[in-house]
């Protein structure tokens, strides 16, 4: 899947059948996507099976894709502006668990 526009309404078809606000939803760009809820260190955030990647064909793409989810629709998001950025051309896309949801950090 190459267009933009196509991965956008792949990832907002997932989220809506999985159900939330789009701030209940967590949309990130790397270059080695984990599944989090195999990650225990990161298995306190993701409300469990509500994970999916997508890899595209390009950095830019993925950018383009996480910032719209981020900047235009409100979800919690990782645009990774580190100096990897050329190299991430995943999208990772993961429910929050209930108690991360519009609850400050401990």
């Amino acid at each position: 899947m190459s267009e933009p526009g196509q991965i956008i309404n792949q990832i907002k078809e997932y989220i809506c059948e999985r159900g939330g606000e789009y701030r209940d939803w967590y949309v990130g760009i790397s270059d080695n996507p984990i599944d989090p809820v195999m990650e225990v260190s990161l298995l306190h955030k993701v409300q469990s099976h509500q994970f999916t990647y997508i890899e595209t064909i390009s950095s830019k793409i993925a950018k383009e894709v996480a910032d719209y989810f981020v900047n235009t629709l409100g979800t919690d998001g990782n645009l990774n502006e580190k100096e990897t950025i050329d190299r991430c051309q995943a999208i990772y896309v993961y429910k929050k668990a209930a108690r991360t949801i519009g609850q400050p950090a401990p």
